[in-house]
């Protein structure tokens, strides 16, 4: 990739092309990769049933919704450009979908650095008084 397809991808007249046309290069690439998401979600839907009780279960629901929604919805776009409906098939929806994922991805990363640990030691706090009472 030179630095002139680059400058090409944000053009306007590129990026917002209402119809960008059937030829889509990445497609397959696309397609696995937001099938891979949707199967990631379901393996961390499941890691979520597992540890219901503990607080990693916040965490891997934040994982679950992040992979399901993301996948799902770019499949659905990939789906729209390749039936080539207007406007919702733009470069640029699936250009924005995609910084949609990183900033998503970043607030997990975020929620799990500065959130997770308050309520991991919360938890921790909750079990080590538990040792204390009576259980019935």
């Amino acid at each position: 990739m030179t630095v002139d397809n680059i400058k090409l991808f944000f053009r306007p007249s590129y990026l917002f092309n209402p119809q960008p046309g059937y030829d889509m290069q990445l497609l397959s690439y696309f397609l696995i990769f937001f099938i891979v998401l949707v199967l990631l979600s379901v393996v961390s839907f499941v890691l979520l049933k597992k540890n219901k009780k503990l607080p990693i279960a916040t965490i891997w629901m934040h994982i679950y919704n992040w992979f399901l929604w993301i996948g799902a919805v770019g499949l659905v776009l990939l789906f729209f450009r390749y039936e080539g409906i207007a406007f919702v098939s733009m470069r640029f929806v699936l250009f924005l979908w995609l910084v949609a994922f990183i900033l998503w991805g970043a607030y997990i990363v975020w929620f799990y650095k500065k959130k997770y640990k308050v309520i991991l030691k919360k938890y921790k706090e909750k079990k080590e008084k538990e040792k204390y009472f009576k259980k019935k």
